[in-house]
């Protein structure tokens, strides 16, 4: 019976214990070996537990992973992006192209049929060098005014039968005849005073310039008359600066204001007034003057001048035909001195003794250098040009006896004359012959009909008189 009580007693623990273990777990208390349950304010056993580091290196390994993938992802797509782009423009250049290739086989095609293909084509690289053609380019015309302002002036006559200029070298060669016309009647006279004028002619260019150094087109000056003379008053030439030629424009300049033109002429130049547009007249008007200039009623003496008048069209008003209203004049073109106002300028301030010239429209020379020179209060002024048209002289190749077209006795010749290089330029602008005796000759026109003449005829064998003659010629 004892042992009954006792393992019934040991039974009744074991159940015990079991429900503790079950109540523990339960509840999470830890349990002793003897089974109770052991208080959370008393602690007899640590357990240290690594799976959460374990897990969190996991969760910061898997974090690092997805970083990697997304930034892997975004680069790719990139990728792929920059290379539809580029592929679309590879495609898009490859049908330009295409279309080009097309449009240059048809164009092609088209140039292949005209006939006159080798006389339109341009030259390769030619208008990239326009400016070296035009550099390069020469202006045979000028010729004409070298030799006007080289023969002989006066009632002595020499003429030209043959001309003949060789651009290359610059190189002139010309056959003619000589005829004195005053006394000593000695053709030889007149060849020779032709030879020794060909060696003091000179020339002159350069460009003409506004009150601010600006150069004026040489399509907006006129500076010869329709003979091709050069335009002069007194002893000083000047040209006129057209203001209606577009691209030529110019007003007073105003300090005050900002002016929407380019060219600016100087308050107190000489200006002609028009009416652009407008068919003119000229009618006379008379006036009278004292002699200070003024205006008088009476007395003094009567000046008449022509004044320029607008034609001006009717209008139509309420049915009727009225006169239209008269314009008011306008600036047309301005007047420069090719030939500086040497007193005139000094005392404005305009120019100075060492020929510089500013605040006036005028002619910048690349030949002349001016000078002037103090004495007392005055100024003297002084210009020298360097600028030989023919530093070599005439060289008289041959010479004869012979009989003009009247039967005159002439004197034939044959010449060569070599020019200075920068007389023919087409760059150098407002080129101007100047002869011996100061007769100045434009290269715009110049009226050679009195230049020429039909070529003398040589002397026939039986002519005692032409071939005898050695001073005088036939004269009239």
């Amino acid at each position: 019976m004892d042992n009954f009580l006792t393992n019934f007693k040991n039974d009744l623990q074991e159940i015990w214990k079991k429900l503790k273990e079950e109540y523990a777990k339960l509840t999470k208390k830890p349990v002793s070996k003897d089974g109770s349950v052991v208080s959370s304010s008393i602690s007899t056993t640590y357990e240290i537990n690594l799976v959460p580091e374990v897990k969190a290196q996991m969760i910061k390994a898997q974090r690092m992973r997805n970083m990697v993938l997304f930034i892997c992802i975004v680069v790719s797509s990139v990728a792929v992006g920059a290379v539809v782009i580029l592929f679309g423009i590879k495609s898009g250049q490859d049908i330009a192209m295409s279309n080009q290739d097309g449009r240059l086989e048809l164009m092609s095609s088209k140039l292949n049929e005209y006939t006159e293909l080798d006389d339109i084509v341009t030259i390769q690289a030619q208008l990239q060098g326009i400016s070296n053609i035009l550099g390069q380019k020469t202006v045979l015309s000028r010729v004409f005014g070298a030799m006007g302002a080289m023969l002989p002036q006066g009632d002595d006559d020499v003429t030209l039968s043959q001309l003949r200029a060789d651009m290359a070298t610059n190189i002139v060669t010309m056959e003619g005849q000589a005829d004195a016309r005053t006394a000593p009647l000695i053709d030889y006279r007149v060849l020779e005073s032709f030879k020794k004028g060909v060696e003091l002619t000179k020339y002159d260019f350069g460009r003409y310039v506004d009150i601010d150094g600006k150069e004026l087109p040489t399509a907006c000056i006129s500076e010869a008359d329709a003979s091709g003379q050069a335009l002069k008053e007194g002893n000083s030439y000047y040209a006129w600066w057209d203001l209606t030629t577009p691209g030529c424009e110019g007003a007073v300049r105003s300090l005050l204001e900002d002016a929407d033109i380019e060219y600016h002429y100087s308050a107190n130049a000489e200006v002609e007034m028009g009416y652009p547009g407008y068919e003119t007249t000229t009618e006379i008007q008379c006036h009278r003057e004292d002699e200070n200039g003024n205006t008088v009623e009476e007395g003094g003496e009567e000046v008449c001048e022509e004044v320029l008048k607008p034609v001006v069209p009717t209008v139509v008003v309420d049915g009727e035909e009225v006169p239209g209203e008269v314009p008011e004049p306008t600036p047309i073109r301005v007047k420069i001195w090719r030939t500086p106002q040497f007193t005139e300028w000094y005392e404005e301030g305009l120019m100075s003794t060492d020929g510089q010239i500013d605040g006036v429209e005028h002619f910048m020379s690349e030949c002349y250098n001016y000078k002037g020179n103090l004495v007392g209060e005055s100024v003297r002024w002084t210009s020298t040009n360097d600028c030989l048209l023919a530093p070599d002289g005439l060289e008289i190749t041959s010479s004869a006896n012979g009989r003009d077209e009247s039967d005159n006795l002439v004197l034939r010749f044959t010449a060569t004359v070599t020019f200075s290089k920068e007389f023919f330029k087409f760059a150098n602008k407002h080129m101007i012959a100047i002869g011996p005796m100061g007769q100045n000759v434009t290269d715009s026109y110049v009226q050679i009909g009195n230049m020429f003449a039909q070529e003398a005829r040589a002397c026939d064998a039986n002519d005692t008189e032409c071939l005898s003659n050695s001073s005088n010629s036939g004269g009239n």
